[in-house]
Protein backbone atom coordinates (compact mmCIF):
# COMPACT_ATOMS: atom_id res chain seq x y z
CA UNK A 1 0.00 0.00 0.00
CA UNK A 2 1.59 3.30 -0.93
CA UNK A 3 1.13 6.31 1.84
CA UNK A 4 -0.92 8.03 -0.45
CA UNK A 5 -3.18 5.39 0.15
CA UNK A 6 -2.94 5.06 3.87
CA UNK A 7 -3.32 8.39 4.21
CA UNK A 8 -6.65 8.26 2.34
CA UNK A 9 -7.68 5.36 4.50
CA UNK A 10 -6.74 6.97 7.38
CA UNK A 11 -8.37 10.31 6.57
CA UNK A 12 -11.79 8.07 5.67
CA UNK A 13 -11.34 6.02 9.05
CA UNK A 14 -11.45 9.55 10.72
CA UNK A 15 -14.72 11.33 9.22
CA UNK A 16 -16.20 8.12 9.78
CA UNK A 17 -15.82 8.10 13.79
CA UNK A 18 -16.52 12.11 13.59
CA UNK A 19 -19.89 10.73 11.38
CA UNK A 20 -20.54 8.18 14.29
CA UNK A 21 -20.28 10.65 17.21
CA UNK A 22 -22.11 13.21 15.68
CA UNK A 23 -24.48 10.82 14.87
CA UNK A 24 -24.66 9.61 18.58
CA UNK A 25 -24.86 13.05 20.11
CA UNK A 26 -27.66 13.70 17.80
CA UNK A 27 -29.28 10.36 19.10
CA UNK A 28 -28.89 12.05 22.92
CA UNK A 29 -29.79 15.20 21.98
CA UNK A 30 -32.96 14.34 20.30
CA UNK A 31 -33.52 11.99 23.27
CA UNK A 32 -33.37 14.56 26.14
CA UNK A 33 -35.86 17.10 23.80
CA UNK A 34 -37.69 14.73 24.07
CA UNK A 35 -37.85 13.77 27.60
CA UNK A 36 -37.96 16.84 28.64
CA UNK A 37 -41.30 18.03 26.66
CA UNK A 38 -42.55 14.97 27.69
CA UNK A 39 -41.69 15.49 31.82
CA UNK A 40 -42.36 19.47 31.44
CA UNK A 41 -46.18 18.53 31.11
CA UNK A 42 -46.33 15.50 33.90
CA UNK A 43 -47.46 17.16 37.22
CA UNK A 44 -45.26 16.79 39.99
CA UNK A 45 -46.50 13.86 42.26
CA UNK A 46 -47.69 15.75 46.03
CA UNK A 47 -46.24 12.73 47.93
CA UNK A 48 -42.62 14.14 46.41
CA UNK A 49 -43.36 17.84 47.10
CA UNK A 50 -44.51 16.96 50.71
CA UNK A 51 -40.87 15.32 51.01
CA UNK A 52 -39.34 18.42 49.43
CA UNK A 53 -41.13 20.31 52.14
CA UNK A 54 -39.09 19.09 55.03
CA UNK A 55 -35.55 19.91 53.38
CA UNK A 56 -34.72 23.75 53.87
CA UNK A 57 -32.97 24.15 50.78
CA UNK A 58 -35.79 23.74 48.75
CA UNK A 59 -38.15 25.71 50.75
CA UNK A 60 -36.50 28.78 50.74
CA UNK A 61 -36.38 28.45 46.22
CA UNK A 62 -37.93 31.13 44.03
CA UNK A 63 -40.94 29.65 42.23
CA UNK A 64 -38.98 29.21 39.32
CA UNK A 65 -36.02 27.36 40.18
CA UNK A 66 -38.32 24.96 42.04
CA UNK A 67 -39.99 24.25 39.07
CA UNK A 68 -36.81 23.95 37.64
CA UNK A 69 -35.87 21.46 40.22
CA UNK A 70 -38.53 19.28 40.27
CA UNK A 71 -38.13 18.68 36.66
CA UNK A 72 -34.84 17.47 37.31
CA UNK A 73 -35.56 15.47 39.99
CA UNK A 74 -38.35 13.53 37.38
CA UNK A 75 -35.81 13.19 34.84
CA UNK A 76 -32.80 11.75 37.69
CA UNK A 77 -35.95 9.46 38.85
CA UNK A 78 -36.79 7.94 35.01
CA UNK A 79 -32.70 7.92 34.65
CA UNK A 80 -31.31 6.77 37.38
CA UNK A 81 -30.56 3.04 38.56
CA UNK A 82 -30.91 2.97 42.43
CA UNK A 83 -29.03 -0.36 44.19
CA UNK A 84 -30.25 -1.15 47.31
CA UNK A 85 -27.25 -2.72 50.19
CA UNK A 86 -28.42 -4.37 53.13
CA UNK A 87 -31.37 -1.75 53.22
CA UNK A 88 -34.70 -0.59 51.16
CA UNK A 89 -34.76 2.40 48.92
CA UNK A 90 -37.99 4.42 49.89
CA UNK A 91 -39.53 7.43 47.97
CA UNK A 92 -38.20 9.61 50.29
CA UNK A 93 -34.57 8.47 49.91
CA UNK A 94 -34.47 8.64 45.79
CA UNK A 95 -35.78 11.98 46.57
CA UNK A 96 -33.48 13.38 49.07
CA UNK A 97 -30.99 12.46 47.16
CA UNK A 98 -32.37 13.48 43.64
CA UNK A 99 -32.94 16.78 45.01
CA UNK A 100 -29.60 17.70 46.52
CA UNK A 101 -27.87 16.02 43.14
CA UNK A 102 -30.17 18.06 41.45
CA UNK A 103 -29.46 21.22 43.06
CA UNK A 104 -26.00 21.21 41.87
CA UNK A 105 -27.48 20.97 38.36
CA UNK A 106 -29.76 24.12 38.82
CA UNK A 107 -27.93 26.44 36.74
CA UNK A 108 -27.47 23.76 33.85
CA UNK A 109 -29.49 23.00 31.01
CA UNK A 110 -31.72 19.93 31.17
CA UNK A 111 -29.53 16.99 30.23
CA UNK A 112 -25.83 19.05 30.93
CA UNK A 113 -23.68 17.56 32.88
CA UNK A 114 -25.57 14.60 33.87
CA UNK A 115 -23.23 11.36 33.85
CA UNK A 116 -24.12 9.55 36.77
CA UNK A 117 -26.02 6.44 35.96
CA UNK A 118 -26.21 4.46 39.22
CA UNK A 119 -27.08 5.44 42.70
CA UNK A 120 -25.16 2.50 45.56
CA UNK A 121 -26.67 3.07 49.06
CA UNK A 122 -25.56 1.56 51.91
CA UNK A 123 -27.21 2.00 55.53
CA UNK A 124 -23.99 2.70 57.48
CA UNK A 125 -20.55 3.94 56.38
CA UNK A 126 -19.00 0.94 54.18
CA UNK A 127 -15.58 -0.75 53.74
CA UNK A 128 -13.76 -0.35 50.92
CA UNK A 129 -11.25 -3.28 50.34
CA UNK A 130 -7.76 -2.16 49.00
CA UNK A 131 -5.69 -5.36 49.20
CA UNK A 132 -2.98 -6.23 47.16
CA UNK A 133 -0.47 -8.91 46.32
CA UNK A 134 2.64 -8.00 46.24
CA UNK A 135 5.68 -9.78 45.76
CA UNK A 136 3.78 -12.89 46.64
CA UNK A 137 2.81 -11.16 50.09
CA UNK A 138 -0.43 -10.57 50.88
CA UNK A 139 -1.40 -6.74 51.89
CA UNK A 140 -4.55 -6.31 53.65
CA UNK A 141 -5.57 -2.24 53.62
CA UNK A 142 -9.25 -1.11 54.05
CA UNK A 143 -10.96 2.08 54.06
CA UNK A 144 -14.05 3.04 55.90
CA UNK A 145 -15.83 5.33 53.95
CA UNK A 146 -19.08 8.02 53.65
CA UNK A 147 -19.14 7.99 49.65
CA UNK A 148 -17.54 7.40 46.90
CA UNK A 149 -17.52 7.95 43.33
CA UNK A 150 -16.15 6.65 39.60
CA UNK A 151 -17.25 6.00 36.44
CA UNK A 152 -20.99 7.47 36.80
CA UNK A 153 -21.79 5.35 39.56
CA UNK A 154 -22.00 6.96 43.27
CA UNK A 155 -22.06 4.88 46.01
CA UNK A 156 -23.16 6.65 49.84
CA UNK A 157 -24.40 5.97 52.89
CA UNK A 158 -27.85 7.09 54.16
CA UNK A 159 -26.75 7.49 58.22
CA UNK A 160 -24.35 10.43 56.43
CA UNK A 161 -26.98 11.48 54.73
CA UNK A 162 -29.25 11.77 57.34
CA UNK A 163 -26.76 13.29 59.99
CA UNK A 164 -25.96 15.91 57.47
CA UNK A 165 -29.32 16.90 57.05
CA UNK A 166 -30.61 16.46 60.15
CA UNK A 167 -27.67 18.55 62.14
CA UNK A 168 -27.87 21.02 59.48
CA UNK A 169 -24.23 20.21 58.63
CA UNK A 170 -21.62 22.04 56.87
CA UNK A 171 -20.77 19.36 54.58
CA UNK A 172 -22.87 16.63 52.71
CA UNK A 173 -22.27 13.84 50.91
CA UNK A 174 -24.37 13.93 48.27
CA UNK A 175 -22.92 16.92 46.54
CA UNK A 176 -19.66 15.60 48.30
CA UNK A 177 -19.45 12.25 45.51
CA UNK A 178 -21.62 14.38 43.20
CA UNK A 179 -18.71 17.32 42.98
CA UNK A 180 -16.26 14.17 42.16
CA UNK A 181 -18.56 12.88 39.30
CA UNK A 182 -18.13 16.94 37.54
CA UNK A 183 -14.15 16.82 38.32
CA UNK A 184 -14.04 14.07 36.10
CA UNK A 185 -16.12 14.72 33.03
CA UNK A 186 -13.23 15.25 31.65
CA UNK A 187 -11.64 12.30 32.47
CA UNK A 188 -9.29 13.46 35.10
CA UNK A 189 -10.06 13.91 39.25
CA UNK A 190 -7.57 16.36 39.62
CA UNK A 191 -9.88 19.51 40.62
CA UNK A 192 -10.45 20.83 37.72
CA UNK A 193 -13.79 20.18 35.99
CA UNK A 194 -15.07 21.24 31.97
CA UNK A 195 -15.07 24.89 32.02
CA UNK A 196 -17.43 26.56 29.68
CA UNK A 197 -16.85 30.27 29.64
CA UNK A 198 -14.09 30.26 32.39
CA UNK A 199 -10.79 30.73 32.11
CA UNK A 200 -8.61 27.38 32.76
CA UNK A 201 -5.43 29.50 34.25
CA UNK A 202 -7.95 31.75 36.56
CA UNK A 203 -8.87 28.86 38.15
CA UNK A 204 -5.95 27.20 38.42
CA UNK A 205 -4.41 30.21 39.37
CA UNK A 206 -7.24 30.54 42.54
CA UNK A 207 -7.66 26.77 43.46
CA UNK A 208 -3.87 26.67 43.52
CA UNK A 209 -3.21 29.16 45.61
CA UNK A 210 -5.96 28.92 48.08
CA UNK A 211 -5.15 24.92 48.53
CA UNK A 212 -1.38 25.72 48.83
CA UNK A 213 -2.12 28.39 51.37
CA UNK A 214 -4.24 26.82 53.67
CA UNK A 215 -1.46 23.61 53.77
CA UNK A 216 0.89 26.23 55.35
CA UNK A 217 -2.23 27.41 57.74
CA UNK A 218 -4.26 24.77 58.37
CA UNK A 219 -5.23 26.12 62.62
CA UNK A 220 -6.50 29.01 60.28
CA UNK A 221 -10.46 29.32 60.61
CA UNK A 222 -9.98 29.05 57.02
CA UNK A 223 -8.99 25.71 57.26
CA UNK A 224 -11.04 24.68 60.21
CA UNK A 225 -13.82 25.97 57.79
CA UNK A 226 -12.80 23.25 54.81
CA UNK A 227 -11.75 20.79 57.50
CA UNK A 228 -9.13 19.24 56.94
CA UNK A 229 -10.09 16.38 54.23
CA UNK A 230 -10.44 19.16 51.84
CA UNK A 231 -6.23 19.37 51.99
CA UNK A 232 -6.05 15.64 51.15
CA UNK A 233 -5.09 16.49 47.12
CA UNK A 234 -7.14 18.89 44.72
CA UNK A 235 -9.94 16.62 43.59
CA UNK A 236 -10.85 16.29 47.53
CA UNK A 237 -10.71 20.43 48.01
CA UNK A 238 -12.96 21.21 44.41
CA UNK A 239 -15.34 19.01 46.27
CA UNK A 240 -15.45 20.28 49.56
CA UNK A 241 -15.19 23.59 48.17
CA UNK A 242 -18.92 22.51 46.34
CA UNK A 243 -20.46 21.58 49.49
CA UNK A 244 -19.40 24.55 51.10
CA UNK A 245 -20.76 26.72 47.98
CA UNK A 246 -24.07 25.19 48.58
CA UNK A 247 -24.51 24.71 52.14
CA UNK A 248 -22.96 27.57 53.97
CA UNK A 249 -22.16 29.80 50.32
CA UNK A 250 -21.94 33.30 52.38
CA UNK A 251 -19.26 31.87 54.52
CA UNK A 252 -17.31 30.62 51.85
CA UNK A 253 -17.81 34.14 50.27
CA UNK A 254 -16.34 36.05 52.95
CA UNK A 255 -13.34 33.59 53.65
CA UNK A 256 -12.43 33.07 50.36
CA UNK A 257 -14.19 35.79 47.66
CA UNK A 258 -12.11 34.52 44.66
CA UNK A 259 -13.12 30.62 44.99
CA UNK A 260 -16.88 31.49 45.88
CA UNK A 261 -16.41 33.93 42.27
CA UNK A 262 -14.78 31.02 40.18
CA UNK A 263 -17.43 28.49 41.28
CA UNK A 264 -20.77 30.30 40.77
CA UNK A 265 -18.91 30.91 37.42
CA UNK A 266 -18.92 27.37 37.27
CA UNK A 267 -22.47 25.89 38.58
CA UNK A 268 -24.15 29.50 37.02
CA UNK A 269 -25.69 30.32 40.33
CA UNK A 270 -25.00 32.80 43.21
CA UNK A 271 -26.03 30.50 46.47
CA UNK A 272 -25.24 33.33 48.83
CA UNK A 273 -28.08 35.32 47.20
CA UNK A 274 -30.13 31.95 46.40
CA UNK A 275 -30.12 31.14 50.12
CA UNK A 276 -29.61 34.37 51.83
CA UNK A 277 -32.45 33.53 54.14
CA UNK A 278 -30.91 30.02 55.53
CA UNK A 279 -28.67 30.63 58.77
CA UNK A 280 -25.64 28.67 58.11
CA UNK A 281 -23.72 25.83 59.86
Amino acid sequence: MSMTSYYLLLIQFLFAVVGLFLFWQSIVYFHRMWQYKRLISTPFPHSYKTILQKIEHYKVLPTKEKDKIELLILAFLENKEFIETKMRINDEIKIIIAFYACLMRLGFEFGEKDDVSTIILYPNHFILDHSDTIGGIRHHKFSVLEGQSANGTVAISWQDIKFNIEQHYKGNVILHEFAHELDFEDGYADGTPVLEGSSYRTWSSVFSYAFNTLQNEKSSNKAAFLGTYALKNEAEFFAVCSERFFQAPKTLKSYFPDLYKELKGFYRLDTAMLFKALPEP
